[in-house]
């Protein structure tokens, strides 16, 4: 498994050690071998424009998922699961609101990420239920401690 990191950001740094970990333990659930996908770190702009752009939505979010529907890399012939994108400032906030750290708060976004990658979605009650069962078993496999539950309302 390959994870193309790109911080286009530089004030939050992430824990890249526990994000291929949880990556690599995500993926392992369903795959023999992990397939690549990227991860990039934006700007509130920016995600609120690629909302915007994607979703219609003309706001600033906390992450963005883009499934690659199969596809291959044609360099590595490797299979290429998609993007996430994360807003770390977004992310920021959220963790002081919700009283935990902002890198728990990445772990949750990159495992929700993920998850929608994997084609999970929470659209409606009971796909929501199913993915927030998911999310929480990986928040707790992974030792990834929140001042709130997926779930949750809080207005961010």
């Amino acid at each position: 498994m390959i994870i193309n990191i790109e911080e286009l950001q530089s004030d939050i740094k992430l824990d890249e050690e526990k994000l291929n970990e949880i990556a690599e333990g995500v993926l392992s659930d369903y795959y023999d071998e992990a397939p690549d996908f990227s991860l990039t770190l934006v700007q509130p702009e920016r995600i609120r424009e690629l909302n915007r752009i994607y979703r219609k939505t003309d706001s600033v979010t906390d992450v963005l998922s883009f499934e690659a529907d199969g596809e291959f890399d044609p360099e590595t012939g490797r299979e290429y699961l998609g993007d996430i994108i994360i807003c770390p400032d977004q992310a920021q906030s959220q963790a002081e609101q919700s009283g935990h750290s902002t890198d728990d708060e990445i772990c949750l976004l990159l495992i929700h990420g993920l998850l929608h990658l994997l084609g999970y979605d929470h659209m409606d009650d009971e796909d929501k239920e199913e993915m927030w069962k998911y999310q929480n078993l990986y928040l707790d496999k992974f030792n990834v401690k929140l001042g709130r539950r997926p779930g949750e309302d809080f207005d961010f």
